[in-house]
């Protein structure tokens, strides 16, 4: 078995020995990146795709249709927790009102709030507002006037489905307050369209606010999210590390954590998941100075797109998509896309106000798509995939129908839609990511038999007979199975040296032997015990 956490280990030591003894890394120094959408538009579709054929690793991976394993995994196959990620609903379930919570950060009071800083994207303005009662600082945002509760309700529910799944995400809530609870600070300031910087007025605040659609007795409502407390050092990259930081050792195209957004997102149809919606954050834990690494910005997931409906297309091209190009070029215009079907099936129909244009049709885990074509979500492999999809079918029906609460939402049939689609979605990318490895989890070794939870039947995602087929490597030792226990031989086993490695596989409803899920055992007095476990790439 491949051991891929002996080259972290090795260059956190490295790391190690660049650090003077008894001394802490110069916060100060870490420089604060580049947040522009223009940036990271030309870096990931000009840049990185034009020399990605100039490094030689990559061309051999792509030539040998290979990839490469993720090394931020412990021996048991899993993702420690760290500053990327921490285990919540996939370890332990959280219950209803802890999904609904999510982040810990309290809400701005109800009191009048201070607004520091506006800015303006198309017709749909944003507030920077400072808390009197909370002492803390929030962003506003708003709905389009033309789709109200689409936006604010999207935030409000995607943002709680990260932050269950592990990621770090400031809290996000649904908020509704009077022109009148806002107050402008002296030195105020807001930036237009063009880029150019205005004095910000309360006249210009009520100006702005013309284009936000208005409730009936005359409030707005937003989402208000909190900003984290510490240093802003800008957006992090999906691919590579932060220069001076010691803890963000590996380049982020190698992590696990990474790389499975690319599942997450497709639940929710987070298509803007790029680096400029991210954050690190400077911060202080066990008393000392950390990067803390954010996702922010929901407003493009499920059915909305910033500031407006989501478009057909958004899931399955990236917004410059040259093998999508050349597929339509070299067809003469004849093939039709996947969303170009969908569209039709769909008879065109934007969907309903607070729901927008999210469903299922044509939806393939495996092809979706986020607007840009990051390294670290194409490297994502079979067993990267398997791990984010035990996080997406960790949410019960009843789960994500309290996060749905959490929008908001005045239309029930709107509710009701969006529970049902999350709910499709979720058996969709769990049946189709756990078929491409093998989905036994909670090993237990009694004796010489190895038990194993079949997760395609926990979650009723087959009803096809289940078959299973195991050996130990370069000793005979091989047999068939019709449910996921292994009873090996004593007899057989004393043959065997004090450790060595069982391979299993799962039957597909094709009649195709999947992936290898390859335990790690060592004999102990009477019987076995599982010292690790690797997943095939």
């Amino acid at each position: 078995m491949r051991k891929p956490y002996l080259k972290p280990a090795a260059l956190f030591l490295a790391g190690l020995l660049l650090l003077p003894a008894g001394s802490s890394f110069a916060a100060e120094e870490l420089k604060k990146t580049d947040a522009s959408v223009t940036a990271d538009l030309f870096d990931q579709v000009a840049y990185e795709e034009g020399v990605q054929f100039l490094r030689l690793g990559n061309l051999f991976r792509k030539i040998t249709f290979s990839k490469s394993a993720a090394r931020d995994v412990n021996i048991f196959d899993e993702v420690p927790d760290s500053l990327f990620f921490t285990n919540r609903h996939g370890r332990n379930r959280l219950p209803a009102e802890e999904l609904q919570k999510g982040a810990s950060d309290p809400a701005p009071g109800k009191g009048r709030w201070t607004v520091t800083e506006g800015q303006v994207e198309g017709t749909n303005p944003g507030f920077f507002i400072k808390d009197a009662e909370t002492g803390r600082d929030f962003f506003l945002g708003f709905d389009s006037i033309d789709t109200p509760e689409l936006t604010t309700a999207a935030e409000s529910i995607s943002a709680r489905v990260f932050h269950a799944a592990g990621y770090n995400v400031p809290a996000y809530h649904v908020v509704k307050f009077k022109s009148e609870d806002l107050e402008v600070a002296p030195s105020a300031a807001f930036y237009d369209n063009t880029g150019f910087k205005n004095q910000l007025t309360k006249e210009k605040i009520e100006e702005l606010l013309l284009f936000v659609p208005r409730e009936d007795d005359g409030s707005f409502r937003a989402s208000v999210r909190t900003l984290p407390q510490g240093k802003d050092l800008g957006p992090f990259d999906f691919d590579r590390r932060r220069k001076g930081d010691p803890e963000d050792l590996l380049p982020h195209h190698y992590l696990r954590s990474i790389r499975g957004l690319r599942v997450l997102a497709s639940w929710v149809n987070h298509y803007e998941l790029r680096n400029g919606n991210t954050l690190d954050v400077l911060e202080k834990a066990d008393g000392k100075d950390v990067v803390r690494h954010y996702l922010i910005d929901f407003k493009s997931t499920l059915g909305s797109a910033s500031h407006g409906l989501k478009s057909p297309q958004m899931g399955h091209e990236y917004v410059f998509d040259f093998g999508e190009f050349f597929k339509a070029l070299f067809s003469f215009g004849f093939w039709e896309k996947p969303w170009q079907k969908r569209w039709d099936e769909n008879d065109r129909n934007p969907g309903l106000p607070g729901v927008g244009y999210f469903d299922n049709r044509q939806f393939n885990p495996g092809r979706w798509k986020s607007e840009l074509p990051y390294h670290a979500f194409k490297n994502l492999t079979a067993a990267d995939a398997y791990w984010a999809a035990k996080l997406v079918m960790s949410f019960t029906d009843g789960d994500i129908s309290a996060l749905v609460e959490t929008g908001k939402l005045t239309d029930e049939a709107a509710k009701k839609t969006l529970v049902e689609t999350l709910i499709q979605r979720r058996d969709l990318i769990g049946r189709y990511w756990f078929e491409k490895s093998c989905s036994l989890e909670n090993f237990e070794a009694a004796g010489y038999t190895i038990r194993a939870e079949d997760w395609m039947l926990t979650h009723h995602l087959t009803q096809s007979p289940r078959r299973y087929r195991y050996c130990v490597c370069k000793s005979g030792l091989r047999g068939t199975s019709d449910k996921p226990e292994f009873i090996l031989n004593s007899q057989d086993i004393a043959r065997l040296p004090d450790s060595f490695t069982l391979s299993i596989r799962a039957q597909k409803a094709d009649g195709k032997w999947g992936k290898r899920v390859c335990l790690s055992l060592k004999k102990q007095d009477g019987g076995l015990a599982i010292a690790g476990i690797k997943r095939e790439l």
